[in-house]
């Protein structure tokens, strides 16, 4: 596992919650797919057809983080509280930050947990779980240079 160097903050003007801070153990960096809405239409005697993009443009990704609690019987009680604050997640701004750049943030207007997935992890004699929440977002900004 290696050291989280991104933030992110689901509903930061509103019920702020972190789902991913500055140092947590996450088995992977944040893969971004950008999918946008392309609209081919046929022309007639062309070589190519013609290509509409649209400004629909969708991005998805998966964040896992790795969690302590003190015992066993209270790793499962925070599994169950993720869950309750995942299935309650709606559409709300998520904010991205990167450890070292303390004068620009990254924001989608939009963004939702579609899943979650969650896995006691027993390769420790540690009571730690792993958290996975696939997250799809748009209208990504950035404030700041």
């Amino acid at each position: 596992m290696i050291s989280s160097c991104y933030k992110l903050t689901y509903d930061p003007a509103g019920t702020p919650v972190v789902l991913l801070d500055y140092g947590d153990r996450i088995e992977a960096e944040p893969e971004l797919l950008l999918a946008k809405t392309v609209e081919v239409i046929p022309l007639v005697d062309a070589a190519a057809p013609f290509l509409r993009v649209a400004r629909n443009a969708v991005v998805t990704f998966t964040v896992g983080r790795a969690l302590d609690a003190a015992t066993d019987k209270d790793a499962r009680a925070a599994v169950l509280s993720a869950l309750v604050m995942a299935q309650a997640a709606n559409k709300k701004p998520l904010r991205v930050e990167l450890l070292g750049y303390s004068d620009r943030y990254w924001q989608f207007a939009n963004a939702t947990i579609t899943a979650h997935r969650i896995k006691r992890y027993l390769e420790t004699p540690k009571a730690r779980w792993v958290q996975s929440l696939d997250i799809v977002a748009t209208g990504l900004t950035q404030t700041g240079p």
